[in-house]
């Protein structure tokens, strides 16, 4: 079947694999999660060896399914308000290629200033939300922000 013979998909459609796709290109089990944990430590604090890596990782607490799925609208919403149906429909065959760039360009948005805004926002109120509950993972977020702070790289608050 060609792509001109095929029933165009309507914006509800289109929403709903874009959210979909995203959230399979999230979901990586505990073992890829680690391993992705670990490669951030690496990469922002250089100093620290892989057993205190691994270690922190291990610490750092899950976050919500609804958070994901808030944020993968949060990038359709985006995507429909800025670029054409019929471009965004096209990229919704299913193939890998497509899937690949779809993923690509949430991970580009999850980077714009008003995500990172975005998810330090969700997040600290998530740690309102959970007080109490992981004081180990307030621990580490404190102790997190205050390495990256010391290096230049995170909040100056």
């Amino acid at each position: 079947m060609s792509a001109t013979s095929a029933s165009p998909l309507t914006p509800d459609q289109t929403r709903a694999h874009v959210v979909a796709t995203v959230l399979r290109h999230l979901s990586r089990g505990m073992e890829r999660r680690t391993e992705a944990l670990e490669d951030f430590l690496a990469v922002t604090m250089p100093d620290m060896d892989e057993r205190g890596a691994r270690a922190l990782s291990s610490m750092v607490p899950r976050l919500p399914e609804s958070l994901y799925g808030k944020w993968a609208s949060m990038f359709v919403d985006r995507l429909q308000e800025t670029v054409p149906h019929e471009h965004v429909a096209a990229l919704c065959d299913g193939s890998a290629e497509n899937d690949a760039t779809l993923a690509l360009v949430y991970v580009m948005f999850m980077e714009s200033e008003k995500m990172e805004r975005q998810v330090a926002e969700d997040l600290h109120a998530l740690g309102i939300s959970q007080q109490g509950q992981d004081d180990a993972g307030a621990l580490l977020g404190a102790y997190l922000r205050a390495r990256l702070t010391s290096r230049g790289q995170g909040p100056a608050n």
